[in-house]
């Protein structure tokens, strides 16, 4: 058997923490730069995560509080405090490493090998589930500053592995309901995916059932977002469908005044947004608020181009006056500076309002941005 080794590896600028494992018998790939998700993410990172879950409300406290703590009261009552305490030997458990973006969730299980004194239980892990754009593959190197730094690595078969590590009992919950709670996020991840791709079939109903999910979970930025797009989607008529962009603006300008009153409490998601469109951060899913509305813009621009596609002058539509399609873009406009609260690119909306006016009395079609 080799003996101990110390390796540094990097995860994609994850939390720094040092943990020791012991690599045993398990079904993961190969060797220690095949590690594949954020395993060894530090304790303060799933302590928070499953901290989200370890608090309880009854019943009739939930009708009693505001409508946001309602909405964690319901992911909480998923696993109640007693949970954390009544772990025994050879219980299989779920230890989750979950993200704003539950696109990028992963998790552990394994088996309590030890209940201490302390509480605090010593697990042989021997399923890893990944993160997905997570992976440590390949980043393996001797330098220091890394989530592996100082970590202690001994194998004797290196194409099986088990973990063992030691984590207090609020950082576990048990496999049933961690694996509950998982589910529920993967759906919502689904859905948000799909709605930032074509968003074929994604109708209000199912995103009534996304917000759900997303409160139920703990993300209100999610349940933000996935309100938004249901604003976006019913303004269609199509209910997930496409239709023309003659019925499908009908309704657009409401919905962006509509979207831009619930942005006015997210000046700097909005802001995120507005530099992801402005070229000056790449494009990401991480932030949900911020790419449902680089989204909305997308649609917004492919909408306006099929107008313009019939006629070159918007004056001569048959289905717009100007002062409809000048609507549209004022409401844009409020979107993207979070209902005129915050400038974009050192302009408010009557700055960009007189310039659409401009170009539709020109008989041009104005720019979104």
């Amino acid at each position: 058997m080799a003996g101990p080794r110390r390796v540094d590896c990097g995860n994609g600028g994850m939390t720094k923490t040092r943990i020791e494992v012991t690599m045993m018998n398990s079904n993961l790939s190969s060797g220690p730069a095949a590690i594949k998700g954020p395993w060894l993410v530090g304790r303060a990172i799933i302590r928070q995560s499953a901290a989200a879950f370890s608090r309880g409300l009854s019943g009739a406290a939930l009708a009693a509080v505001a409508p946001a703590a309602v909405a964690l009261a319901a992911s909480l009552l998923l696993v109640g405090p007693s949970q954390a305490a009544g772990f025994e030997k050879g219980e299989k458990v779920f230890v989750p490493m979950f993200e704003p973006n539950p696109e990028l969730d992963g998790y552990a299980v394994g088996l309590v090998e030890t209940v201490h004194d302390d509480g605090s239980l010593t697990l042989k892990i021997n399923e890893v589930v990944t993160g997905k754009d997570k992976t440590l593959a390949g980043t393996c190197h001797p330098s220091g500053g890394t989530p592996l730094a100082g970590a202690q690595i001994v194998s004797d078969d290196p194409e099986q592995l088990v973990i063992e590590q030691r984590l207090n009992a609020d950082e576990v919950l048990p496999y049933r309901r961690g694996s509950q709670i998982y589910l529920e996020r993967e759906n919502l991840s689904i859905a948000y995916l799909k709605y930032l791709g074509s968003g074929m079939g994604v109708t209000p109903d199912r995103l009534d059932v996304a917000i759900r999910r997303a409160n139920n979970v703990g993300l209100p930025d999610m349940a933000t977002a996935m309100r938004i797009a249901k604003l976006q989607v019913e303004s269609t008529q199509g209910r997930g469908f496409p239709v023309p962009a003659s019925r499908a603006l009908q309704k657009a300008a409401p919905m962006l005044e509509q979207v831009a009153e619930v942005l006015e409490g997210y000046p700097g998601e909005v802001k995120e947004a507005a530099r992801i469109l402005g070229g000056t951060t790449p494009s990401h899913r991480d932030q949900p608020i911020a790419a449902v509305i680089v989204r909305l813009h997308e649609i917004l621009e492919e909408q306006l181009g099929a107008l313009a596609a019939q006629s070159d002058d918007p004056r001569e539509l048959a289905d717009f006056t100007t002062d409809e399609l000048l609507a549209i873009y004022t409401g844009w406009y409020r979107v993207i500076t979070a209902n005129d609260t915050g400038p974009f690119q050192n302009a408010g909306v009557e700055f960009y309002r007189e310039r659409a006016a401009k170009a539709l009395d020109a008989g041009e079609w104005p720019a979104l941005l």
